[in-house]
């Protein structure tokens, strides 16, 4: 995509749109409006809303911008137009999920996490196009379009969350939700240019939320910033009762937890997996980012982590047995209603042995506590979060050094790991390869969240706000 001198400007971040409230050089009522007047410009041109929230969103920017008139704002988030991918049930919205098969489905409640985001003042601009039912890496939708990559229209956005990563890169909504199962929040943020944030499995309710594989999926935030993804984090995090698969365990105040200091960190990258079959450009990417962890006061070391690949084949016959389990009445009944990519994928779950379903699931606690001991040497571990930048839409091989891969695995194989044994783990914009986002991945110990972020705040506080993509309007 060339270049266009007449950019629309960096969008702006929670933070920023919060003081301008407070000052009153903003109001939440001229601030919504400017966001849906940008998704009636853009959304269509880059195909990354399903359904656009206009009158509610004026509504509750209208009853945002009374408590700021009367001096009693919910908090950072008041105001601030957010958009939810469209697994997300948002009361008297259709829920799509992308899909043909629940192209009528209307919500009859909101999820946890939408009510929260409600609860704290946030303005729901919209629901998010996105791969059909979670279930791919591209957001090549064929029922909706393919969402289409803001740096380069040719090319895809990433998925599943890809909606709701350029949602957020193109500013038409200052940040997101998105889930993650294999790295369905942090592959399209890198593949757009902005931050991706996968907090630890069971740290954020999934009812409401439809599955793909409900003991992988994870609710994640996207984001322009560190200060951003702490305070959507904040809101939406917390034990659940209507959810057994939350954990009741503290959260912090990740906001606050910003202003400790950064002192350093000893960080380990793995070199076996993680750095096998990707681009040399990926390669050199992640060197780099490794130079810059350094010169924050990193220390950076080579760490062994025996058994990924053991990891990513438990991984693949967890994800393929249970959303096969999720689809098997529409597979049955339906099948003709599914993208053949999906379709192919879904019935692959039929051939999984319960034998192996059940060996997958029992060797996760000895894997889990195998990666914790290594945790007690490094702080984080870092690794690349695709093989590749972003390949063109309908793309569905590429090459890498001269071994032909599938697109599928060379988007999700470096991510998946972290969703096998719960870990967060943030996508950070790294650098751009011939005019394309590449993203680095950083995974922290477990529910240690705040740590993760303290290192992305100290991160761009040295190397600055990353770029935004250049917007043909």
């Amino acid at each position: 995509m060339e270049q266009d001198a007449n950019m629309t400007g960096s969008p702006g971040t929670i933070k920023e749109l919060a003081e301008s409230y407070r000052s009153g050089s903003a109001s939440p009522v001229s601030t919504i409006r400017a966001s849906l007047a940008k998704i009636e410009r853009l959304g269509r041109k880059f195909n990354c809303f399903i359904t656009v929230l206009n009158d509610s969103a004026l509504a509750s920017a209208e009853a945002s911008e009374e408590r700021y008139r009367k001096g009693t704002p919910l908090g950072p988030l008041d105001g601030v137009p957010v958009a939810v991918k469209d697994v997300f049930y948002v009361q008297g919205v259709r829920c799509t999920a992308g899909s043909k098969i629940l192209a009528d489905n209307i919500a009859g409640y909101d999820a946890t996490v939408v009510r929260k985001l409600k609860d704290a003042g946030a303005v729901l601009v919209g629901t998010t196009n996105m791969h059909e039912f979670a279930a791919g890496v591209t957001s090549d939708n064929p029922h909706y379009g393919p969402v289409l990559n803001p740096w380069d229209t040719t090319r895809v956005a990433g998925g599943s969350s890809g909606g709701s990563a350029v949602a957020v890169a193109t500013g038409m909504a200052e940040g997101a939700l998105g889930t993650d199962t294999a790295g369905s929040v942090r592959i399209p943020a890198a593949l757009c240019g902005v931050l991706g944030f996968k907090p630890t499995y069971g740290r954020v309710s999934r009812l409401g939320v439809v599955p793909l594989a409900a003991s992988l999926d994870t609710v994640g935030v996207l984001s322009l910033s560190a200060w951003d993804a702490a305070a959507m984090l904040g809101v939406i995090s917390g034990h659940d009762q209507t959810d057994m698969t939350t954990v009741d365990e503290p959260v912090p105040d990740y906001v606050e937890s910003l202003s400790t200091p950064f002192n350093g960190a000893r960080v380990g990258i793995v070199r076996q997996y993680f750095h096998e079959d990707i681009d040399p450009m990926v390669e050199e990417n992640s060197a780099a980012f490794a130079s810059r962890l350094r010169e924050i006061g990193c220390v950076v070391e080579e760490a062994d982590l025996a058994g990924i690949q053991e990891v990513y084949d438990r991984w693949l016959v967890i994800r393929r047995a249970e959303a096969t389990a999720f689809h098997e009445r529409w597979l049955r009944t339906a099948p003709e209603l599914y993208g053949e990519d999906v379709r192919s994928l879904l019935e692959l779950g039929k051939n999984v042995l319960a034998v192996d379903y059940v060996n997958a699931l029992n060797a996760r606690p000895s894997t889990i506590e195998g990666w914790s001991e290594l945790m007690r040497r490094f702080d984080f571990l870092v690794a690349p979060v695709t093989s590749i930048p972003a390949p063109k839409v309908g793309q569905s091989k590429t090459m890498i050094q001269g071994k032909e891969v599938a697109v599928y695995s060379a988007l999700n194989r470096l991510t998946l790991p972290f969703n096998y044994v719960g870990f967060p783990s943030v996508s950070i914009p790294s650098g751009i390869v011939d005019g394309l986002p590449l993203g680095v991945q950083v995974a922290g110990r477990l529910f240690d969240e705040a740590a993760l972020l303290r290192l992305v705040h100290a991160y761009e506080g040295r190397f600055g706000p990353y770029p935004p993509p250049s917007l043909h309007e």
